[in-house]
């Protein structure tokens, strides 16, 4: 599998059912020579394995399957990347897909770059057949000029972009090698240690008019599903301190503009953090005890770390900050209050998707 353009890591546990979907959507005539893929079973307990064998012996040169015990997320990232060949490398979610004609030319763009850093588009897919294309653009405006190198310090320094997911992007593979990346084991969600890490890093991005990623949001059981989310908060708030810990390693040699972008990034972590206890959380599982603890925790580093988050509701009629509230009164909203705020972020949403966003 020499000379391949780009590696794409597959993250695998239990997922059986949509493996297929996913590595079909890779193998194309046009993709099958420049392209790696790197299926990393993690322990499953399911036909993932066998699966994955399957299409590793019909596509020897493409294909190659890592077999290890269960880590989670992070150690299936660590497992790939020592015998990644591609040039620049990708994640793709077993449950998602990309789209076969953009990968094509996503194999074409990257043959001719050499930045660290490479920037899509890419598709939600949610309930109901609803799908949203989600672009690095401001007000419907293109910001960047699409296949053009920019410096990553004068992106940031622009304050368009608040933040990178991991659907959107890909880095060069001895770049993320350079700095030594690792992502957490036995958690989930560092694919946020993905997006943020090598930002710290990076020295030039460029981005591509091309929609790859299908993000699939509707699968029962999917990490982000607020049911799921809440039961997780353990491990998210685990993911944040790592986030910090890894600021106050390398704040030192930041640009000042990339350490207010950072700054930035961190306090929306925090403000996501927060908003799964004090909104997303069910009255009857928020545990006032926990809470707190989790809120003196990040109120200090804040504090430490001159960051700031704040947490308005999305419908910008009611004016009030939860984190000030919080603090103040040591409890969530009244249920009244938080219930005329739902009714009021749903109908501003609404507006805002049939009226404003195309």
């Amino acid at each position: 599998m020499e000379n391949k353009i780009l590696s794409v890591i597959i993250p695998t546990y239990n997922m059986a059912a949509l493996l297929p979907r996913c590595l079909d959507s890779l193998l194309n005539t046009e993709t099958l020579e420049s392209l790696e893929v790197i299926a990393v079973n993690d322990g499953s307990k399911d036909s993932s394995l066998e699966i994955a064998r399957d299409y590793e012996q019909r596509f020897p040169h493409t294909i190659t399957v890592i077999d290890k015990p269960n880590g989670n997320y992070g150690s299936t990232i660590n497992a790939a990347l020592p015998v990644a060949k591609g040039r620049y490398v990708k994640i793709l979610d077993a449950d998602d897909w990309y789209d076969t004609t953009a990968l094509v030319e996503t194999l074409k763009a990257l043959d001719n770059c050499n930045d660290d850093l490479i920037v899509e588009h890419f598709t939600q897919h949610g309930p109901g057949a609803k799908k949203e294309v989600i672009k690095y653009n401001t007000m419907n405006k293109e910001v960047y000029e699409y296949g053009k190198t920019y410096s990553l310090d004068a992106v940031l320094k622009d304050g368009y972009i608040k933040y990178f997911v991991m659907h959107s992007i890909a880095y060069r593979t001895d770049f993320l090698r350079s700095i030594e990346y690792k992502q957490t084991e036995g958690i989930s969600y560092t694919d946020t240690e993905w997006a943020c890490y090598p930002i710290f890093h990076a020295k030039t991005v460029k981005f591509l008019d091309l929609n790859l990623y299908q993000y699939n949001r509707d699968r029962e059981g999917q990490t982000m599903v607020p049911a799921v989310l809440a039961k997780c908060t353990g491990q998210f708030q685990t993911v944040v301190s790592n986030l910090f810990a890894y600021y106050g390693n390398h704040a030192e040699h930041l640009s000042s503009d990339r350490m207010n972008w950072i700054k930035l990034y961190l306090a929306n972590r925090v403000r996501f953090l927060f908003k799964l206890y004090l909104i997303d959380m069910d009255k009857n599982t928020f545990a006032e005890s926990d809470f707190s603890e989790c809120f003196v925790r990040f109120h200090n580093l804040c504090t430490e770390y001159d960051i700031h988050p704040t947490l308005y509701p999305e419908n910008r009629i009611i004016r009030m900050d939860y984190i000030k509230y919080y603090n103040r009164k040591h409890h969530r909203w009244p249920c009244w209050l938080q219930g005329l705020n739902h009714i009021l972020d749903n109908i501003m949403r609404s507006l805002y998707v049939r009226f404003i966003r195309k």
